[in-house]
C-alpha cells in the first residue's frame, strides 16, 4: 500500500508526463485507513439512479418530457428497484422542478456516473480528462441489463487503493485547471475542467470525503 505522500509523488509524476502544472505544497489526501469503503451495491445504486435521471434531464432539455415519458421513467426506476435511491435534485428533475441551469447541471453528471462505472470495474480505465465520455457506451453499461441483479453480475469493485490513487490525481488536475481559471488562462495541457469537476466530485463521494452527491465539495 502507498502512503499518502507516495501517492502524491506518483500523481506528480503523471502530471509531469503530461506537462500539467502543479505545486509541491498541495496537501496529501486521505489514506486507506481514513477512507470510507462503500459497498459495490451502494455504488451501483447511485450509478444507475444517476444515469436514469440524466436521461430524464435530456428529455426535459429537448422539451420531450411528457406525462407518458415521466411515467416511463418511474417504471424504469422501479425495474431497477431505485425509487428510494434518488437525491433531492434528481427528484426535482422527475417532478418538473428547476430550470435550464438545473437541467444542464444534471446532464454533466454523465462524467461522475462514468467514474462510478470505473470504480465498479465495468470500464477499464479513467483516461486523461481531456474529453467527454462515450454516452452510448455509458448507457449500454446499464440498459443492456433488465434489472439490478443482472447488472451486478458485471461488477468487480476496485480496491480502495486504486480509488485513492485516482482521487489524489484528480485533486491535482483540478488544482491546475482552477489555478488557470483564476489567473485568466486556458486550462493547461488540453484538460477539460468540466470533466475534471465531475470526476473529482464522484471520487470524493467514493472515498467518503463528501456524502452530498448533489452539491459536492471539490475544494483544491
Amino acid at each position: 500500500m502507498k502512503t499518502p505522500e507516495q501517492r502524491k509523488q506518483a500523481s506528480i509524476a503523471i502530471l509531469q508526463e503530461h506537462g500539467v502544472p502543479y505545486i509541491d505544497w498541495l496537501p496529501v489526501i486521505e489514506d486507506a485507513s481514513e477512507a470510507r469503503v462503500r459497498s459495490a451495491e451502494e455504488i451501483a445504486r447511485r450509478a444507475i439512479a444517476c444515469l436514469i435521471t440524466i436521461q430524464a434531464a435530456f428529455d426535459r432539455y429537448n422539451g420531450e418530457y411528457t406525462p407518458s415519458v415521466a411515467d416511463k421513467y418511474q417504471h424504469i426506476l422501479a425495474r431497477y428497484q431505485l425509487n428510494d435511491a434518488l437525491t433531492a435534485e434528481e427528484n426535482a428533475i422527475y417532478n418538473g422542478a428547476g430550470g435550464e441551469a438545473e437541467i444542464t447541471k444534471m446532464t454533466w453528471k454523465y462524467e461522475a456516473y462514468w467514474t462510478l462505472l470505473w470504480a465498479l470495474g465495468i470500464i477499464p480505465e479513467l483516461d486523461y480528462p481531456a474529453h467527454t465520455i462515450d454516452c452510448e457506451a455509458a448507457c449500454q453499461a446499464v440498459f443492456d441489463h433488465q434489472d439490478f441483479a443482472s447488472f451486478m453480475t458485471t461488477v468487480r469493485l476496485r480496491p480502495i487503493e486504486d480509488i485513492l490513487d485516482q482521487a489524489d490525481l484528480i485533486y491535482r488536475y483540478h488544482w491546475a485547471t482552477r489555478d488557470a481559471y483564476l489567473n485568466g488562462r486556458e486550462a493547461p495541457a488540453g484538460l477539460d475542467d468540466d470533466v475534471i469537476v465531475e470526476r473529482h466530485a464522484a471520487l470524493n463521494w467514493l472515498i467518503g470525503v463528501d456524502d452530498d452527491w448533489d452539491n459536492p465539495d471539490t475544494s483544491t
